[in-house]
C-alpha cells in the first residue's frame, strides 16, 4: 500500500473517531437530561434576597432565572428549609414571567406575604409545608 491510499483512510478515521465522540457526548447529555429531569442546565438563578423567617427555620429566596438568549428572565420565590440552597429550579412558591418590583416578608413563623406587582405569574401558590403565602 503506498501513502497516497493510507492518508484516505486515515482522514476516514478521524472523521468515524469523531462521530463517535459527537455522538456519545450528545447521548451523556441526553440521559444526564432524563435522569435528573428537574435541573435546568440553560437555566441559572441569581439571588437577589434572602428573609429568614422569624424562628430561622425557613428562609424566602427571591431570585431572577435566566434560561438564555431566548427568553426573558422571570423573578422566582422559593421557600427552603433555612440551611439549603437555592436549588436551579424556578420558583416554588410564585415565578412571574418578567422581572416585577415584589417585596417579601415574613408575618410569622407560618405566614409569608409577597407584595408588589404580583398579578401576572406563571405559579402563585397559597400554601405550601405549612405556610400560608398571601399577595397583596
Amino acid at each position: 500500500m503506498n501513502e497516497s491510499q493510507s492518508k484516505p483512510t486515515k482522514k476516514r478515521v478521524l472523521l468515524v473517531l469523531g462521530s463517535v465522540l459527537l455522538l456519545a457526548v450528545g447521548g451523556f447529555a441526553l440521559f444526564i437530561c432524563c435522569l435528573f429531569p428537574s435541573v435546568d442546565v440553560l437555566c441559572a438563578n441569581d439571588n437577589l434576597v434572602e428573609t429568614v423567617s422569624p424562628n430561622g427555620q425557613f428562609k424566602a429566596v427571591t431570585f431572577r432565572r435566566n434560561c438564555g438568549a431566548s427568553t426573558s428572565y422571570s423573578t422566582g420565590v422559593s421557600i427552603l428549609s433555612a440551611r439549603r440552597k437555592l436549588p436551579n429550579e424556578a420558583g416554588n412558591v410564585f415565578t412571574a414571567n418578567h422581572e416585577p418590583s415584589i417585596t417579601v416578608r415574613w408575618i410569622d413563623d407560618r405566614h409569608l406575604s409577597i407584595s408588589g406587582e404580583t398579578q401576572t405569574q406563571f405559579l402563585h401558590l397559597t400554601e405550601i409545608r405549612g405556610i400560608r403565602i398571601t399577595y397583596d
